[in-house]
């Protein structure tokens, strides 16, 4: 798979910004547990060799939908609370007035933050100085990720996107004040879609792409045993 990014990667010149105001904001973060950290290296891991999990197959959706990603027939269910992946991409910052959800591969974990002179320089050289310029921290699977990015939109999604604090730990995994994470909102069952909800509380997602979206569920299309898709219900 082309995009094969296991995780996000934060740069030195970003990490104590974003400690910054993860504590000025009082960012609710969620602390992973020991089965989570055991879950995210073993994902991470058939990333880089694979770019996605033995167990999900992508496939392209009917209808010009693009791709999708689906529950191998033959994988066991995924239970509520066991993590899907990160939610990887490209991590910068950009002035917000100017940048307010413009990708359809971005996230926006972080907003509203006035940043020191030095630290406007990281955006932009040539932009004169205001300290009141409201700044905003974008993760972009446009160009780099991974197999998160095909997760399809669904106003009844099996899966949930959460922001998780990555503790020092012994599974290998690197240690991050900020990291998205893909977790299963409920049991999906084998052959069944991977879908999330893009839309945040309000309900804006949408309405700025100027997009009516497919009325996609779990039921919508499933894969069979031959991996190929099957259209059912819409309900």
């Amino acid at each position: 798979m082309k995009f094969n990014l296991p995780r996000q990667i934060i740069s030195k010149e970003l990490e104590p910004i974003i400690f910054r105001e993860i504590k000025k904001q009082k960012t609710e973060l969620v602390r992973l547990n020991k089965n989570n950290l055991k879950e995210i290296a073993q994902i991470t891991t058939a990333i880089r060799a694979s770019g996605i999990p033995e167990t999900l197959v992508c496939k392209k959706l009917p209808h010009n939908l693009g791709k999708g990603i689906f529950l191998h027939p033959k994988a066991k269910p995924i239970l509520k609370g066991q993590v899907i992946g990160p939610y990887s991409g490209e991590i910068s910052l950009a002035a917000q007035a100017q940048d307010k959800e413009d990708g359809s591969y971005t996230f926006t974990p972080l907003e509203n933050m006035r940043l020191k002179k030095e630290e406007q320089f990281l955006v932009n050289r040539k932009c004169y100085y205001r300290p009141n310029r409201l700044y905003l921290l974008k993760v972009d699977a446009l160009k780099r990720g991974n197999f998160t990015r095909f997760i399809n939109h669904s106003e009844k999604p099996n899966i949930i996107a959460h922001l998780f604090k990555i503790p020092a730990n012994r599974y290998d995994v690197q240690a991050s004040p900020l990291e998205i994470i893909y977790i299963a909102k409920k049991t999906i069952h084998p052959g069944e879609q991977l879908l999330i909800c893009y839309e945040d509380e309000e309900k804006s997602y949408w309405g700025v792409s100027k997009i009516k979206p497919f009325p996609m569920t779990p039921k919508t299309f499933r894969l069979n045993h031959s991996l190929k898709i099957v259209t059912q219900s819409r309900d």
